[in-house]
C-alpha cells in the first residue's frame, strides 16, 4: 500500500516566454521554498444537459472551463547572496509588480501594465500538477515572534495531473529572514518625517488585493489582473489620544506615509513604504492585558502605480 505524505510537497515556478506554454521549470533553478501550500486542483463550472424525459432523472453533467488555484507562503527575505535578485522575484512580477534599480538598489512597485505569467509545477508527493498562464496576488505579513512572510495566491489553466518523481529541489538561494524585534526592526513609523508616530507594532499585513478572474471564452481562456485595491491592517500598542489622536486622523481622512525597515545588515535589508496611508476608524483590542488599537488602512497612490514600494539593499 502506498502512503502519501502530506508534508511531501514542492513547488517550481518559472516566467513564461509564451503565455500559456509550459516554461518547464526545473528543480535546480526554479524551486520555491514554500510553507502552507494549499491546492484546489480542479475548479470548474458544470454544463448540464437539459432534456425532456418520460421519467425523473438527474441531468447529465460535463466539466466546463477547468482551472486551478494554489496558495502558499514564502519567507520574506532578500536573496542569500547580496546584490542578487531574490528567488521570489518571478512571483511578484506575475502579481502585477515591476522591478527597477534605483541608486544600486532593487525596488518593486505595482504596475497597471499587463503582467507576466508563470508556469507552476506543484508536487503533492508522487503527483505533479502543472498550471500555466498563472497570475495572482500577494500579501506581506509581519507578526511579533514570527518570521515575516509573503502570502501568495495564484490562478492558472488546468492540465490533467500525472505521476512524477518527486524533485530534489535546490533552495540554497533562500536566506533566513530577519525575525522582527526591537533590534531587527529599527524603525516603523506613521506620519510625516518631521513629526512621525513611532509605533509599538504587534502585527502588520499589507494586501495587494488584485482582482484576477478566470475568464473563459468560446475560443480561449485567460487569467487577467483587471483591478487592485490595496489595503493594510495594523495592530499597535494604544498610544492614547495625546500628541497623535488617531481617531481624529481617521475622522479627517488624513493621508500619511507609513514605512519600516526590516534588517540591519547591508545586503539583507527590506524597506517598505506607503506614500499615502489613509487610516480608517480604529478599533480597540486587548493583548495580554494591555490596550491595543487595530488600524485598518487604505493604500492610496501618489502619482499612480506607487501605492507601495519594497526596496532591497
Amino acid at each position: 500500500m502506498t502512503i502519501l505524505l502530506a508534508q511531501r510537497r514542492a513547488l517550481l515556478a518559472k516566467t513564461e516566454t509564451t503565455l500559456g506554454l509550459d516554461a518547464q521549470p526545473t528543480a535546480a533553478n526554479n524551486a520555491i521554498l514554500v510553507a502552507d501550500l494549499s491546492l484546489a486542483p480542479l475548479l470548474a463550472e458544470q454544463a448540464r444537459r437539459t432534456q425532456n424525459l418520460a421519467y425523473f432523472a438527474s441531468p447529465e453533467r460535463q466539466i466546463a472551463t477547468p482551472h486551478a488555484e494554489v496558495s502558499f507562503a514564502v519567507e520574506c527575505a532578500p536573496a542569500a547572496t547580496a546584490q542578487q535578485v531574490p528567488p521570489w522575484h518571478p512571483l511578484l512580477l506575475a502579481c502585477g509588480c515591476r522591478a527597477s534599480t534605483e541608486n544600486s538598489t532593487l525596488v518593486y512597485k505595482p504596475s497597471s501594465l499587463i503582467p507576466q505569467t508563470l508556469s507552476l509545477h506543484i508536487y503533492m508527493h508522487e503527483t505533479r500538477h502543472v498550471l500555466t498562464a498563472c497570475r495572482g496576488t500577494f500579501s506581506i505579513q509581519l507578526e511579533a515572534q514570527e518570521f515575516p512572510l509573503l502570502l501568495f495566491q495564484f490562478r492558472g489553466r488546468y492540465t490533467t495531473p500525472q505521476i512524477h518523481t518527486f524533485p530534489q529541489a535546490n533552495t540554497k538561494n533562500f536566506a533566513v529572514p530577519s525575525l522582527p524585534s526591537s533590534l531587527s526592526l529599527p524603525s516603523f513609523t506613521l506620519g510625516a518625517q518631521n513629526n512621525p508616530l513611532s509605533l509599538g507594532v504587534e502585527r502588520f499585513q499589507f494586501n495587494l488585493n488584485n482582482s484576477f478572474p478566470f475568464l473563459p471564452r468560446l475560443n480561449e481562456e485567460s487569467i487577467d489582473i483587471v483591478a487592485r485595491e490595496p489595503d493594510a491592517d495594523l495592530v499597535i500598542r494604544d498610544p492614547g489620544t495625546g500628541e497623535h489622536n488617531l481617531f481624529a486622523v481617521a475622522e479627517a481622512g488624513q493621508k500619511m506615509p507609513l514605512q519600516f525597515t526590516l534588517g540591519t545588515e547591508t545586503g539583507k535589508r527590506l524597506h517598505f513604504r506607503m506614500p499615502k496611508a489613509q487610516l480608517q476608524p480604529p478599533q480597540y483590542r486587548e493583548n495580554d492585558g494591555l490596550q491595543s488599537l487595530n488600524l485598518p488602512i487604505v493604500c492610496l497612490p501618489d502619482a499612480g502605480d506607487d501605492e507601495f514600494s519594497l526596496t532591497l539593499d
